[in-house]
């Protein structure tokens, strides 16, 4: 394990310029709210495959780690740096779940279709990869028959229309929706699920 290379993105985190909202109010409520709505939408199947798209900072990642059910976690970010800092991560706190990281665009992943029960995307993962539909019809092909996707956006761009829209031209159903403007964000919760063949 690289403790060096840990305290320094640590650090990151909590500098000067990241600190002070990582700290916050507002951060620590989208964090709650992350964990609740899956909490009170997702139920986890026995031996679960869940699979997480965008690392970012690892915290959605280390949780989902813990809510496993006897299963196993995959997370793929397309940055080296987020992989090795949630790998350092795990090691360091000596997690004992079973956490596969991919480091890779995700779009290039061919042999994850049809394999987890239910897939996560939350925060900027898919504003920030600026490919939009493309990226969560090619995550919900990650879904078995019958799984369902996590995907949560801040994007102020994005309308319950869109990805209704969406739901029409893609073997996913939407079951639960929340718009939550707390903090002035507009912050959207999904659960959508693919039809069993």
């Amino acid at each position: 394990m690289d403790k060096d290379f840990l305290l320094k993105t640590y650090g990151q985190c909590y500098n000067a310029e990241a600190g002070p909202w990582n700290l916050s109010l507002q951060n620590k409520y989208l964090e709650y709210m992350f964990t609740r709505f899956y909490e009170e939408n997702f139920q986890i199947p026995q031996k679960a495959e869940v699979c997480n798209i965008g690392i970012g900072a690892g915290y959605w990642d280390r949780y989902l780690s813990y809510h496993l059910n006897g299963g196993t976690l995959t997370s793929i970010d397309i940055l080296e740096s987020c992989c090795r800092q949630l790998e350092a991560c795990l090691a360091n706190e000596r997690n004992p779940n079973p956490v596969r990281i991919i480091c890779s665009d995700m779009m290039l992943l061919n042999d994850l279709e049809g394999r987890f029960d239910i897939v996560t995307m939350v925060g900027s993962a898919r504003t920030e990869s600026g490919l939009r539909e493309d990226i969560l019809a090619r995550v919900a092909s990650f879904l078995k028959p019958g799984g369902s996707l996590y995907y949560q956006t801040l994007d102020k761009e994005e309308t319950k229309e869109w990805v209704s829209d969406f739901c029409e031209h893609t073997p996913v159903k939407a079951e639960a929706y929340l718009l939550d403007t707390a903090y002035g964000f507009k912050a959207q919760y999904w659960k959508l699920t693919k039809y069993e063949n």
